[in-house]
Formats: C-alpha cells, sequence, structure tokens
C-alpha cells in the first residue's frame, strides 16, 4: 500500500472506530486483496458488520477463518423463482404466460438457464426484444441456447449464455456493443461521451429524419433494454446517464472483439491481448516498461484509450495517424509536449483530455479539419489557440474547471466555476456546434454576439464577470439566442463572488422562452418578470441568488416544471413553504445548503407528483421538516450529512426506517 493509501486508511479507521457501521465489498477476487482493506475496519464491539461477495471459495475461506458458518453460498434459483424473474423481464408478470403456447418451450429454455439469474435476465431480456413473440421464435432461441448451464452451471456455461445476446444483435448495434470492451471492469461508462465516440467511429448514420446523435440515444437505450449493461445513474425522467457492463459480459465481449479484431488490450498485469498484425483499437492499461516491448503494428488504429494509472505515453503515440477516438481522460502523464503530435492525426473526430494538467493546445490545432468533439474540461487550459477557428466542423466544445471545497453533508461540493476565455473570431467559424460549455465573458461582449449567431445551438453555459463586461450588447445577443437552444445556463460573478444581475437580466426583450432546462447563478433577489413565461422549462437549477418567497410562487406556476433544484444561498428567507396547489408536475426537488433555513413546510396539495426529495443542511432547521406525510407519491428521500440529525425533523413516516438497525 502506498502513502496514500495508509493515510486513507488510517482515516477511515479512525472514523469507523466511534460508528456502528455496515460495510459491503462486492466481487473481492483475491484473498490477498481481503487482507489489504480489512485493517480499515476496525472491530469496535458496536455490532458493526462486513459483507462480503466473491466467486473464488478460498476468498471466502480468508473472510470469514475464525467462523465457517458465517459463509453463505447463493443457491440456484428454485423452479418457481425462475418462472417469476424470466416472466417479469419478458411480460412484466410474475403468475404466468399471457400466451399458453408458449409454455412448453418456456420450460425448457428455464431448464437450460439452470437457475442462473444472470442467465435467465439475459436470456429474458432476448425473447422481450423479439417483436414477435412466436412459438418459433423462441424455439429457435432455445435451440441456440444448447444444453451448457443445465449440465455444467458454471462460468464458462455462462459465458455462452451471454454470447447468445450479443449473436442475436442487429448487424448495426454489434460494433457498438464491442466497443464498450475498450473500457476497464467496474467502469462506469457516461452516456455522452459513449454516444460521441460511436458517431466519431462511424458506427452511425442519420435515418428515418433522426439526427446521428438521437439515432445512437436509442442505441444505448437498446442494450439497457435488452440488460446487456446495467444502469448506474438515472436521472429524475428515468433516462439511463451511464451504465456498467457485467464483468462476466465484459469478458464475452473482450474474447469477441479478439476473434474479429475489433480491439487489443494490454492488461493490467502485463499481459497482452490481440491476434492480428493490424490493431484497430487499442486500450492500454500496462505499466509503461512492458508497453515499450510492444512490436505491433499501430498504422491502422482508430482508438486509442490509455488508463489514468500509466506513468509514460507509449513511444509509438506519433505514429496513430488515423486515429478517429483519443480517450487521454485522467492520464497523470500527459504533456503539452506530448500533443504536439496530434496535429497530424487528420481523421480525428473525438479528442477527450478531460481531468488532465494540460495547460496548453497545440498551436496548430486548427489542422483537425474533422474534429466533433474537444473535450478540455477540469484542465488547466485558459484560452483556445487561434488556429481553432479552423474546427469548422466540431459540435461539441466542453470546457472549464470547477473550484472544488470539501464540504461535508453537500449535495454539490464546488464553489464556482471557471470557464474558457474566447478569442474574438474563433466561434464565429465553427456554425455546427451543439454544445458549448463554461464559455467565459470577460471584457469583449462580440464573443457572446458570436455565439448569439451559431443556428445549430442545443446547449449553452456562459459565465460573465459582471465587472468587466459591457452589458449592453450581451443583453441583445441573449435576446437573440438561436430557437435551437434548449438548455441554459447563466452565470453571472465579479471578482469577489455574485454582483447583482436582476438589472441585467430583467431587460431581455426576448427572453429563451423554448428552453427545456434553466440555471442562473448569480444574485438576484428577484426572478425576471419573464421567468413566469417559461412554459417549457422541465429543470429548474438555481444557486447564490437571494431569492425570496415570491420567486417560490412564480416557480410553482410553471406548468412544465418536473425537476427544482435550489443550491448554496439560492433562497434567503428562513421559511421555505411549499404552497397548495403549486408545483403539480414536479417530481424530483433538491434543497441544498440553505443557510437561513429555519424551516421547510409541504402543504396538503403541493407537489403532489414528488417521488425524490434530496436534503442537505449546514445546520440543523430549528423547526424541522414538516408536511411529508402529504407528499403521497414520494418514493425516496436522499440525506447528505448525518442522518440521525435528521431524525427530530422528519416526521413519524421516515423516522421508522431510520432506527431500523441490520
Amino acid at each position: 500500500m502506498d502513502e496514500d493509501g495508509l493515510v486513507l486508511s488510517c482515516c477511515a479507521c479512525l472514523l469507523l472506530h466511534v460508528l456502528l457501521y455496515i460495510v459491503i465489498l462486492d466481487d473481492i477476487w483475491t484473498s490477498s486483496a481481503w487482507e489489504n482493506i480489512r485493517c480499515v475496519f476496525p472491530d469496535n464491539e458496536k455490532g458493526s458488520r462486513i459483507i462480503v461477495t466473491t466467486r473464488n471459495e478460498d476468498v471466502a475461506n480468508t473472510c470469514c477463518c475464525h467462523s465457517q458458518d458465517r459463509i453463505y453460498k447463493i443457491q440456484r434459483l428454485s423452479e418457481i423463482a425462475s418462472r417469476e424473474l424470466f416472466f417479469k423481464r419478458i411480460f412484466g408478470l410474475v403468475d404466468g404466460l399471457p400466451n399458453n403456447e408458449l409454455e412448453e418451450v418456456s420450460n425448457v429454455i428455464l431448464k437450460k438457464c439452470g437457475g442462473l439469474p444472470l442467465a435467465i435476465v439475459s436470456i429474458g431480456s432476448l425473447l422481450a426484444s423479439k417483436p414477435n413473440r412466436t412459438k418459433q421464435e423462441w424455439q429457435k432461441v432455445s435451440d441456440n441456447l444448447g444444453s451448457e448451464l443445465e449440465i455444467n452451471p458454471t462460468l464458462e456455461g455462462t459465458k455462452l449464455v451471454l454470447s447468445l445476446s450479443y449473436n442475436d444483435l442487429p448487424y448495426h448495434l454489434k460494433a457498438c456493443f464491442l466497443y464498450l470492451s475498450i473500457f476497464p471492469q467496474n467502469y462506469v461508462i457516461k452516456r455522452g461521451p459513449l454516444v460521441r465516440m460511436w458517431i466519431a467511429e462511424g458506427f452511425v448514420t442519420a435515418k428515418h429524419g433522426l439526427s446521428m446523435e438521437e439515432v445512437a440515444e436509442r442505441y444505448f437505450d437498446e442494450f439497457v433494454a435488452r440488460s446487456m449493461v446495467h444502469p448506474v445513474k438515472i436521472d429524475w425522467s428515468g433516462k439511463v446517464r451511464s451504465c456498467r457492463v457485467h464483468d462476466i459480459m465484459v469478458e464475452v465481449i473482450m474474447s469477441k472483439s479478439l476473434e474479429e479484431n475489433f480491439a487489443s488490450y494490454f492488461c493490467e498485469n502485463g499481459t497482452t491481448l490481440d491476434s492480428h498484425d493490424k490493431i484497430r483499437r487499442l486500450f492500454f492499461q500496462s505499466s509503461s516498461h512492458l508497453v515499450q516491448r510492444t512490436s505491433a503494428s499501430v498504422a491502422h488504429v482508430r482508438t486509442f484509450r490509455m488508463s489514468p494509472s500509466m506513468e509514460e505515453i507509449p513511444f509509438f503515440f506519433a505514429h496513430l495517424r488515423l486515429l478517429r477516438v483519443l480517450d487521454m481522460q485522467g492520464s497523470s502523464c500527459l504533456s503539452n509536449k506530448d500533443l504536439d503530435c496530434i496535429c497530424n492525426f487528420f481523421q480525428l473526430k473525438y479528442l477527450s483530455l478531460r481531468n488532465t494538467s494540460i495547460s496548453k493546445l497545440p498551436r496548430f490545432i486548427g489542422h483537425l479539419n474533422y474534429l466533433e468533439t474537444l473535450d478540455i474540461r477540469e484542465t488547466l487550459i485558459k484560452k483556445l489557440p487561434s488556429s481553432a477557428k479552423s474546427l469548422v466542423r466540431l459540435k461539441h466544445l466542453l470546457v472549464g474547471h470547477k473550484t472544488h471545497l470539501t464540504r461535508t453533508g453537500s449535495v454539490k461540493s464546488f464553489r464556482r466555476s471557471s470557464g474558457l476565455e474566447m478569442t474574438p473570431g474563433v466561434l464565429m467559424n465553427m456554425a455546427s456546434l451543439q454544445s458549448v460549455c463554461h464559455i467565459e465573458i470577460k471584457k469583449d461582449p462580440s464573443v457572446f454576439q458570436e455565439i448569439s449567431l451559431l443556428r445549430n445551438l442545443k446547449k449553452l453555459n456562459v459565465l460573465f464577470h459582471g465587472v468587466e463586461v459591457n452589458w449592453k450588447p450581451c443583453l441583445e445577443s441573449l435576446s437573440n439566442l438561436p430557437g435551437s437552444v434548449r438548455s441554459l445556463s447563466i452565470q453571472i460573478f465579479d471578482g469577489d463572488g455574485s454582483i447583482s444581475s436582476e438589472e441585467m437580466l430583467s431587460s431581455v426583450e426576448s427572453p429563451p422562452l423554448l428552453v427545456t432546462s434553466f440555471g442562473l447563478t448569480g444574485k438576484l433577489e428577484r426572478l425576471p418578470l419573464w421567468a413566469a413565461s417559461l412554459r417549457n422549462v422541465s429543470t429548474f437549477t438555481l444557486r447564490n441568488n437571494g431569492l425570496h418567497a415570491d420567486a417560490i410562487d412564480v416557480l410553482g406556476d410553471l406548468p412544465s416544471l418536473l425537476c427544482l433544484k435550489l443550491y448554496h444561498k439560492s433562497y434567503a428567507d428562513d421559511c421555505l413553504i411549499f404552497p397548495q396547489g403549486k408545483f403539480l408536475k414536479v417530481k424530483l426537488l433538491v434543497i441544498d445548503n440553505l443557510e437561513n433555513i429555519d424551516k421547510v413546510c409541504f402543504k396538503d396539495g403541493s407537489v403532489p407528483c414528488l417521488e425524490r426529495l434530496t436534503l442537505s443542511f449546514l445546520r440543523e432547521p430549528k423547526h424541522g421538516i414538516s408536511g411529508l406525510e402529504n407528499l403521497l407519491k414520494l418514493k425516496e428521500i436522499e440525506f447528505f450529512g448525518n442522518i440521525y440529525s435528521y431524525r427530530p425533523l422528519l416526521g413519524a413516516r421516515v423516522q421508522a426506517p431510520l432506527d431500523r438497525r441490520w
């Protein structure tokens, strides 16, 4: 364990020593891994528990070396439980088939699945994707399934079943699914970057009046529906924002990728997985001294990803001339000098340098004429080179840096954002731009005027530094934003923090009435009058505004509002009341560190559709939280901070679950 690991383990041990805790460690592979981590969890005689899951019986024996009776071997599902899981996955029912002619073949399929949940869900998802649920269709799946799991319910048998899910995919989805193999096991794959990578690789084409982005989004949803990926983050609307691939499925698609010369892998243990001379896609996890020994041809590589743990850029990096996707996110070894060669990657469409220490882009970045995505978030880059004006095909310009605070018990733990200062004349040539995130407007308002001319723009996040800005041209440009904009975030700061921006926003002659997501950061005290006209807004985010009760009344009448987020200092009064008959469609409400709050009250008939409530307080509200019993559709309350400090504030409806012990 390195020095940082020792410090972290000591801190965790000290924290847990005084707590009653339950910890779940999922999928421990080796006994040594358990030995390295067990010292973090003190036996404080408070009834704490540690649950470990593993496929390795030796690991289980090591974990329970003094109490073998605590080892629980997961049994295969019973016939009844298997049927319920199978039918629920296909039909949404647990009590049988709606079509009796499928009874016999379903029994055969379930027998072949051998009671293994992963196999049952995979085959059930496959059958659910079939438009015609006929006996012939199901019989075909049964014939292809064979009897591997019935005879041999092992890892290899499970892989054969999962392979069937892959083989059943339409041709246009297979390449997209194999592409997931470039991410390591247990990696959380974000929807947005993945979709953009697929497009850059050429796996997606526009069709039936849908853009490539819309088609790719449907591909992603198809994998979720087939249970080939597992959702990790689901937003308030039910949209899956990130996913993870089951580690057994990762092994399956890596095997398929090698068979088809789709990708090659240099793994963490030094193993090289590639079977062809011409490498198409590369993922590096191995240490640098092993990388230097590779002699594989890289002339045809289209995608290159590198693990953040890599200590050195591979020697052949400059020779990746046919790259379409370059993902260096989190690479700590990357330097400005290493990027000089990328200006020769003329086919490059996707470039991510996110979360690296890069402070400057190459002077001739404009040579990348096909570049569609440039992600330089969380870097030290402050300006784009003047040659960037030649990036005429750029669709997504993702920039900016967040200053994070270590603030316990906060939903959002950053203080403010800093953006990218644009050189005038650069944006006006980027007519294809759809997303512009964290552009900073300081002395020259002409940059914002250029933004207002981008007719394909869908998402805009802009930061104004108010002391230096000439407001009048900015107001005109804000009024002239293209009607294509659907997501708009405006942040207004000066050198000391937020400045009064009420007058500025109230002077906007033509507000963005078509936006569906709207965010405001900056001192307002009152919402602009036109805020009441935002009839299409489904998500409203506020921060550092100093608003009062009248703003809650305005927000409560927005007819399409589904999600309201009230972050740090957005509300200034000591009592936050949600009135009767307001917020009729809101499903998600976030209340995060509103410093003056002494009471939160939900009146009878307010927020009737609320399903999820997220709470965080710097200090406990004196008069608590009342009216939770009026939220009849509430499914989940998410707390940040000490859960038990909330008990006196909450009604009986939620106190009981907090008192339960494992």
